[in-house]
């Protein structure tokens, strides 16, 4: 049975009369029950579980305390000339507001807490109605109660849609969706003006975060390409997108980027060369669609077609050819080492085989499945069916390939629009297999194949580590099977306690800064972030220094404090061993350093330079 001839509502819950709306409430429900513990959690402590949350969180609260729209520099890191962020108040200006009506009848710090839990809820809502509506946009008889059950299932509400998560991961997978769908849509001549909100999304994508940069590329490639196929049948599309880039994508950069960094090239941010090359290859776009007429052979076409992409391509470059590479180039070589080698949403999703391959066939293999999918419906398919099928299949084998060789984290982009895919087949192998039963069999199967084919259900019957992970928290901890985790020392109750230091300067390790800033009016040198070098520096030099060069490195930056917790990774002790990491973490501190007992830290080690 072919997969695009099922008629896949009559297996969702339709058949019962069951709206659509209501089986995204019920996974909102069965989500907010999976994560109540961390809810409860942060309502009661206002914990983060996550640095970058922690530092989204210090970003609003400059914003609301006065700091300019366009300043979006951390003074507190590295101080005192701060860092200057690569992320964008598009995604605190809804975090502001929203703290902004809570306070009308909350504390400031209840009503931040609040909207830690309302944003990732509300965004996860927009999931669940999002998923039916673009799994109909590429099959229109595709269930949408399945496609909501395979949105709960793919484990975004488990790790970007957290509660507390108010990073910009959660909303550049959303926009990733909203721009494919409509985009998908307006490849038909007849409903090309959905190329403006397909650009919109797009636009507002880029000024968050580049990192859906690969999809779109896909997309804008896609659309000269089926140009030089279909010719004048592709006018309008092409017009329609060339008016939304170079209308959203100017207005998007005006609203994030301050006037005196428009000449700016940033390779990590919405930049002069990003918004050039952008603009150039929107103009392109809207010649080929003036010239479409003329343009008759497919020859002519391709020869239009490739002089375009080449003056887009090439503004890009003679602006910042450095940009080409990894937008994280520019990090400094130690902290790459210490810091981001160990960062685990940064490795590709083959580094995890050895130890969790569990991790692996659970992320892996959805997004196979449906790229699968995608290509064998796109061959069955024709038409506008088929484009559809073919480009969708293109971004996801994008995503697997950069998610398996570069970056794991690739797939929180992908999993959604690879949910959606995957509807279809589930819905055709619950049919061929449930026939002859009742609709709620049927049903029942879908569900249960849904679980078979998901990141969580792979990652619940996913094969264990050979070695596992408590022989190794036994090794840990001496063979006790007990080990302390370094998170003990950044939780709320600890960190807190050092507020009466204000406002010195704090050298600790990597993670240490975000918290520290989202708990305390402390300013702290380092922290997970790669436009930091000069503050990680001044820590790596430090931790890898003998103690008088260390002492001579803390005191020339202005350091009152050294935090050392004794579960800190064994990166700088192993590259150092007479370092003053290594001491520290041997229980052995330099005459220049005082060690401070306060109570209620834990087993986080304070000291004070004399």
């Amino acid at each position: 049975m072919s997969i695009a001839s099922v008629d896949a509502e009559k297996i969702g819950a339709r058949s019962f009369g069951f709206p659509v709306w209501g089986s995204a409430l019920l996974a909102l429900a069965a989500s907010t029950a999976l994560t109540f513990a961390q809810a409860q959690k942060i309502w009661s402590t206002g914990a983060f579980f996550d640095t970058d949350d922690a530092m989204r969180a210090v970003q609003v609260r400059d914003l609301l305390a006065g700091q300019s729209w366009f300043d979006m520099t951390v003074y507190r890191l590295d101080p005192p000339r701060g860092v200057f962020s690569h992320w964008s108040r598009i995604v605190d200006a809804p975090l502001a507001a929203t703290q902004l009506f809570f306070r009308l009848f909350l504390s400031p710090e209840t009503a931040e807490i609040a909207t830690r839990l309302l944003f990732p809820l509300g965004l996860l809502g927009a999931l669940f109605l999002l998923s039916p509506w673009f799994a109909r946009v590429l099959a229109p008889n595709a269930s949408r109660h399945i496609a909501v059950l395979l949105a709960l299932l793919s484990g975004e509400n488990l790790t970007q849609f957290v509660p507390g998560r108010i990073d910009h991961h959660a909303p550049g997978a959303l926009l990733l969706l909203v721009s494919l769908g409509f985009y998908l849509q307006a490849l038909d001549p007849r409903r090309a003006r959905l190329m403006l909100a397909a650009g919109a999304a797009m636009a507002l994508s880029f000024a968050i975060c580049l990192e859906n940069l690969p999809f779109f590329a896909i997309m804008l490639a896609a659309t000269p390409l089926l140009f030089v196929i279909d010719g004048a049948r592709m006018q309008a599309p092409l017009a329609w997108l060339a008016v939304a880039l170079a209308t959203a994508c100017p207005a998007a950069y005006a609203l994030t980027v301050g006037p005196s960094r428009y000449l700016v090239a940033a390779c990590d941010a919405y930049s002069s060369p990003y918004l050039a090359g952008l603009l150039v290859g929107a103009a392109g776009m809207g010649l080929l669609a003036l010239l479409a007429p003329r343009l008759l052979d497919w020859r002519a076409r391709a020869i239009a077609v490739a002089v375009a992409g080449v003056a887009a391509v090439a503004t890009f470059l003679l602006i910042a050819p450095q940009c080409l590479g990894d937008p994280l180039g520019g990090i400094d070589p130690l902290a790459r080492e210490l810091w981001l080698s160990h960062v685990t949403e940064a490795w590709p999703l083959w580094f995890f085989w050895a130890k969790k391959p569990a991790t692996v066939v659970a992320m892996g293999v959805p997004v196979l499945l449906a790229l699968l999918t995608a290509l064998v419906a796109g061959a069955r398919s024709g038409g506008e069916a088929r484009r559809r099928w073919l480009i969708t299949g293109a971004l996801i084998a994008v995503g697997a390939l950069g998610g398996i060789f570069w970056q794991v984290r690739i797939f929180t982009s992908v999993t959604p629009i690879a949910m959606a895919a995957l509807c279809l087949p589930v819905a055709a192998a619950a049919e061929s297999l449930t026939r002859a039963f009742s609709p709620l069999t049927r049903a029942l199967t879908a569900a249960a194949i849904c679980l078979a084919v998901s990141p969580i259900g792979l990652g619940l019957f996913a094969p264990a580590s050979a070695t596992g992970a408590a022989t190794e928290e036994a090794d840990a901890a001496g063979g006790t099977g007990k080990k302390l985790e370094v998170g003990e020392c950044r939780k709320p109750e600890v960190l807190s306690r050092l507020t009466g230091f204000a406002p010195a300067r704090v050298a600790a390790s990597f993670d240490f800064g975000p918290y520290l800033l989202a708990y305390t009016p402390l300013s702290v040198f380092s922290g997970p972030y790669h436009r930091d070098n000069h503050g990680n520096r001044i820590v790596i030099d430090a931790f890898l220094a003998d103690a008088g060069a260390a002492e001579q490195i803390l005191r020339q930056a202005g350091a009152d404090l050294v935090l050392w917790c004794p579960a800190e990774t064994a990166a700088f002790a192993k590259r150092a061993p007479n370092g003053l990491a290594a001491m520290l973490s041997r229980g052995e501190a330099p005459a220049w350093l005082e060690r401070r007992e306060i109570d209620g830290v834990g087993p986080l080690q304070v000291y004070a330079l004399k």
